[in-house]
């Protein structure tokens, strides 16, 4: 077999003449490493406040305009206060009268008593009389005639009584409509004041004016909801963006991630922010899943203005200066070889050796003194972040001894660390939640995955194992391996034949 090299190619023409090999190469580099999501989003402000109409009237004064900065209870706009000022001198007189009409119950009330009093008192006398006209009566001294007048008396005495009681109780009934009518009126007095103070439409908040939909002689229906007016931004030196991301991304998601973007009005501007929200509400358009994610970010110079289109880059992980191999050589192989698992890969070119897999004490020893160090924990913390690695370890010992196949094991041990990371992010502040994140996604990282990439031999292509870490689609990290800054790998391999 016979190597030409030529440029950038190796040519493998066999004697037979049969048949060529072009091989593509790509390069080892060494350097900063991002492994990005791009995504598009919006930009909001923190908060938004639509300021309308409580009453129905015309619009008599606007006072602020597009831009306009308003203070918290600042006069926005007046609707014409006439009717509501009629309305109040009407509740005002509907009051007054009310309450004569429960002045005039009362002294009702009071006649009514004083009438009792009286009866009360003549039917006393009439009583003493009624006995004296008897006992005459008993001696003869008086006719029969004398006693029955008497007796009448008596009893139309007792009449008036039982008629003045009536008339009492009907009274308090009567007394009891009136200051109903009166709390009713007390009401509408109220009501009609605050119609009128609702004439002035005040800011709500301080902020400044984003949109006016209202002009003077403007008539606007609040019948059935309040008519917007105006819309206001509390404070666009903050401004949130509203990011959509798809589901095959939402996974590497993160609070507290690094964000940049730009907007198309200062394309070469960088802004910056960081990921403060998740929303785990789906959304769905046209088969595609995305989940809005809300993003962070300072506006000082207020150039990022409300609706802009923002194009966001999400930092899912980076590395400051790492090896990095194309992408495109961990997918070549070479014709007639076929490399089918971690294995088979670690088999050819010398794979690393004496790792291993770590004890699990002292991998939970070591991560729970990373985490005391990295996440400044505190005592009542490290107890319980101990705790929970305990009985973790604890519980895959029990698995380990069920006699459970491997399948079985493997998503045991997984529905285990899902628990054991629901505990502990339960126990930790926002902030030691979002170095937790980045503490296990790093530890992840660390460990890799194993790979293959194939160098130029004498011979032909020689396989190399190597453990990978990150990729940004192009490039992919190398934790380790026997490959250095510089070596060529192969990419891509054409055949020419003759």
């Amino acid at each position: 077999m016979l190597i030409l090299a030529i440029g950038g190619f190796y040519f493998f023409v066999s004697d037979d003449d049969v048949a060529d090999s072009v091989y593509r190469f790509g390069k080892v580099t060494k350097g900063p490493m991002e492994v990005l999501v791009s995504a598009t989003g919006k930009v909001n402000p923190v908060l938004v406040i639509d300021v309308g109409s409580q009453v129905s009237g015309q619009v008599s004064e606007v006072l602020v305009d597009y831009n306009t900065l308003v203070s918290k209870d600042d006069v926005i706009a007046v609707i014409d206060p006439t009717p509501f000022e009629a309305r109040l001198e009407i509740a005002e007189a509907d009051l007054a009268q009310a309450k004569a009409s429960v002045m005039m119950q009362q002294a009702s009330s009071e006649q009514l008593r004083a009438d009792l009093s009286g009866a009360k008192a003549a039917f006393k006398e009439l009583e003493q009389d009624l006995e004296r006209q008897q006992a005459l009566f008993s001696r003869k001294a008086v006719s029969a005639s004398v006693v029955d007048r008497a007796l009448a008396s008596r009893d139309q005495a007792a009449a008036r009584i039982d008629s003045l009681l009536a008339q009492i109780k009907r009274q308090k009934a009567q007394m009891l409509i009136s200051e109903a009518q009166l709390l009713a009126r007390i009401a509408g007095l109220r009501e009609s004041k605050t119609e009128l103070d609702n004439t002035i439409i005040r800011s709500p908040v301080e902020g400044i004016v984003i949109s006016r939909s209202v002009d003077p002689g403007q008539t606007v229906a609040a019948s059935l909801q309040a008519p917007i007016l105006f819309t206001i931004a509390q404070d666009l030196t903050q401004i949130n963006l509203e990011v959509s991301i798809d589901e095959a991304d939402i996974g590497r998601v993160r609070e507290g991630q690094k964000v940049r973007f730009t907007v198309d009005a200062y394309p070469e501007r960088a802004y910056s922010g960081s990921v403060y929200q998740i929303r785990k509400q789906p959304v769905e358009t046209s088969n595609v899943v995305t989940y809005v994610i809300i993003v962070s970010s300072r506006n000082d110079d207020d150039s990022l203005l409300p609706g802009m289109t923002a194009n966001v880059e999400l930092v899912i992980g980076d590395r400051a200066d790492t090896l990095q191999i194309p992408s495109s050589a961990l997918r070549y192989r070479p014709r007639g070889i076929e490399v089918s698992t971690n294995a088979d890969r670690g088999s050819m070119g010398g794979s690393r050796g004496g790792q291993g897999q770590r004890g699990g004490g002292g991998g939970m020893r070591a991560m729970i003194q990373q985490m005391n160090e990295q996440l400044e924990l505190t005592k009542e913390q490290q107890s319980s972040v101990t705790t929970i690695f305990t009985e973790m370890g604890d519980a895959i010992r029990g698995l380990q001894s069920s006699g459970m196949s491997s399948d079985e094991m493997g998503a045991a041990i997984r529905r285990l660390r899902d628990q054991m990371q629901q505990k502990l992010e339960a126990i930790l502040t926002a902030e030691q939640r979002v170095k937790y994140h980045e503490l296990t996604a790093g530890a992840s990282a660390s460990r890799g995955a194993r790979a293959v990439a194939w160098v130029m031999g004498l011979d032909g292509p020689e396989a190399v194992s190597i453990t990978i870490g990150i990729s940004d689609g192009n490039k992919t990290e190398i934790i380790s391996g026997e490959i250095s800054d510089g070596d060529q790998v192969i990419v891509g391999e054409s055949i020419v034949t003759k």
